[in-house]
């Protein structure tokens, strides 16, 4: 199974859209793998996570043909993640189809279904769109891939969740967006014997020492998230962990000094268009 991150940015983007901070100063003087784009991913060329205002230009410079697209696994409705106004440009009249329609199916929560359905509802979207319900530790087969959803600690409005992936061989764990976890995840988890070879958690703040915002995570959460999923038997010593989902305001932000930091701990580090075998 082939991950590959499309953008590693929180919602502003690093830099950020109109900050002349130190961080996103200092990003566009060096470029290359501390500029990062809004978050969103793609698994084997198959299966999207998230689709956010990014997209259109992310899917030009990673190759990808957006018109053959069928899954799509949103975690949650903020924009940084979700933008559904591109996707309603798969109607008839703003796209021009040669040969069989393909449907694309949108899986996610009910604030995500809420969101598609008028346009999945509209006549001119006819057989272009479709959407799938997905409830807290709701398990669907998309494709190859079975797809288990579990409660996301983020802004209950947003209809959050993260999404346990496996395509029958390995497994990962997309964390984004999320504070520390429910409890009621780790039951699951331990009473479903979960494993996962790759986690992908959320690093908002980066480097930064404390933080009392609940809904995100730091470099100090994930070593903790990390430590218990090895004590709780959910992940091993071959697991792979990676900090992903950076804002140019978290502590040593910036790729170049943020990897090294993160080295030591344990974790690799996400920069936008890279891929990773799990």
């Amino acid at each position: 199974m082939k991950l590959q991150y499309w953008g590693t940015a929180a919602a502003e983007g690093v830099p950020a859209i109109f900050c002349r901070c130190e961080v996103c100063q200092e990003a566009r003087k060096r470029g290359g793998r501390n500029l990062r784009g809004r978050p969103n991913a793609l698994i084997d060329g198959v299966l999207k996570i998230d689709f956010n205002p990014d997209t259109y230009q992310q899917s030009i410079r990673y190759g990808v043909d957006l018109t053959e697209l069928r899954y799509l696994l949103v975690t949650h409705t903020h924009s940084d993640h979700f933008y559904p106004k591109d996707i309603f440009m798969r109607r008839k009249g703003f796209a021009n189809y040669r040969g069989d329609n393909v449907l694309l199916t949108v899986y996610g929560s009910d604030k995500v279904v809420e969101q598609i359905r008028p346009a999945q509802e509209s006549k001119s979207m006819e057989g272009l769109l479709d959407s799938v319900l997905l409830r807290p530790f709701d398990t669907v087969q998309i494709d190859k891939y079975t797809v288990t959803a579990y409660p996301g600690h983020h802004a209950p409005d947003s209809g959050p969740l993260i999404y346990g992936i496996s395509d029958g061989e390995r497994s990962l764990l997309y964390c984004h967006d999320s504070g520390p976890l429910k409890e009621e995840v780790w039951e699951n988890w331990k009473a479903n014997g979960t494993y996962f070879n790759y986690v992908s958690m959320d690093c908002t703040e980066g480097a930064t020492p404390s933080m009392s915002y609940a809904h995100h995570m730091n470099l100090a959460r994930d070593i903790e998230l990390r430590d218990r999923m090895l004590a709780e038997g959910v992940a091993d010593e071959k697991t792979v962990f990676c900090c992903n989902h950076f804002s140019h305001n978290g502590g040593n932000s910036l790729y170049d000094e943020f990897k090294e930091i993160a080295a030591k701990e344990g974790f690799i580090v996400s920069y936008d268009g890279m891929e990773v075998e799990i």
